[in-house]
């Protein structure tokens, strides 16, 4: 077992492992983040790697240290203080357990590399795709950092109703926040690293930001970026490049980003449209169209299947749902929101309307 502590949103996590490439991955990912190691820690997360055949799915199987009780769902089980999920929806090969109400909140997962056959069969299918299999388990780290990291963290800050995740790009412009929230491929990387460059522009995140009622917090990811985008950002900020190739032919790379929180001075949903177009709307049709973009985008759709889970034994984490929409409402509520169509292959249009909008939010900072 392998063990470091880094601290990622003001929250310190101990992870501790025995597959020694996903520490190696954790290392990588938040080399700026690794946190002392005194005191007790906010979190404390355990991920067993186990390979073979497919498992039984019990919690004995999969938790023989987490007695439970209670089944509140095929795959979810409960005891005071605890809640045990032996297959996780969107990902079964995950299993994940949750300790609370004690001084540290504690994880533990298990993730079991199979390629999908019972007995000989998955001997036989490693022999034949024997090549494959190593990039195959490399595959599952990113996701894997995001159920034994970001996951806890989010939970944990919900927990002290303190911030909410949403899938959205961030920038911070003279000290007041620009939201561009969307749907995967809609451009918001592209949007929130043009901005890269100029003296008084900071990359808050380009995936997923942190808010509460108040302001827009950065939660740090390394970016992806394609060869073109590479060599524009590099041209104007430092990158360092972490060595893994992500889909869609995408290098991660560790870039400057700003983690504490700004005040927001407009959000903007984005889209892909047949010209550029900028449309003001309502803050409480903008709230709603951020959230039905949070339920279908995986990183953060994934996270809420989890927290309701948590929050069934957790029952004071189901305040937090009626919480995400109230702090985005009063978040909203007094800055301009807008709906960005963006004419394929003119991104300079859309980043021309989006510099507007961050003037003006210079001159409300002023």
């Amino acid at each position: 077992m392998t063990s470091q502590r880094i601290e990622l949103c003001g929250v310190t996590v101990d992870v501790e492992t025995d597959h020694a490439p996903f520490a190696d991955y954790v290392a990588a990912q938040f080399p700026e983040h690794r946190a002392p190691g005194a005191g007790a820690p906010d979190l404390a997360v355990r991920l067993r790697w186990t390979e073979g055949p497919r498992p039984v799915l019990t919690p004995a199987a999969v938790f023989p240290d987490w007695p439970v009780e209670t089944r509140i769902d095929r795959n979810v089980f409960a005891a005071p203080g605890r809640v045990v999920c032996v297959s996780v929806d969107d990902e079964p090969r995950i299993a994940i357990a949750s300790a609370f109400g004690g001084p540290v909140r504690r994880f533990e997962l298990r993730f079991h590399f199979t390629l999908g056959a019972v007995g000989w069969r998955e001997t036989l299918k490693r022999l034949v795709f024997r090549r494959r299999v190593p990039a195959l388990r490399r595959l599952r780290l990113s996701t894997l950092v995001y159920y034994a990291i970001y996951y806890p963290v989010w939970w944990h800050l919900e927990a002290k109703g303190a911030a909410h995740p949403l899938h959205a790009a961030g920038v911070a412009v003279n000290g007041r926040g620009l939201l561009l929230g969307g749907l995967p491929g809609c451009g918001k990387s592209t949007l929130a690293t043009a901005f890269l460059g100029a003296p008084d522009a900071e990359l808050l995140s380009d995936n997923v930001v942190l808010h509460d009622e108040r302001r827009i917090y950065g939660c740090f990811e390394p970016l992806l970026l394609d060869e073109a985008s590479r060599a524009r950002i590099g041209s104007v900020l430092p990158l360092t490049a972490l060595g893994r190739r992500h889909i869609h032919e995408r290098d991660a790379f560790h870039a400057p980003h700003r983690t504490d929180g700004v005040p927001l001075g407009a959000a903007v949903v984005l889209a892909r449209g047949p010209e550029t177009r900028l449309v003001p709307v309502p803050a409480r049709e903008c709230a709603r169209m951020l959230l039905a973009i949070n339920e279908a985008a995986k990183e953060v759709r994934r996270y809420h299947v989890l927290a309701a889970q948590l929050g069934m034994v957790e029952r004071s984490g189901l305040a937090f749902f009626e919480q995400r929409v109230a702090h985005l409402e009063r978040l909203l509520g007094g800055v301009p929101c807008y709906w960005l169509e963006v004419r394929d292959g003119a991104p300079a249009e859309a980043i021309a309307a989006l510099r507007q909008l961050a003037g003006a939010a210079r001159e409300v900072a002023r």
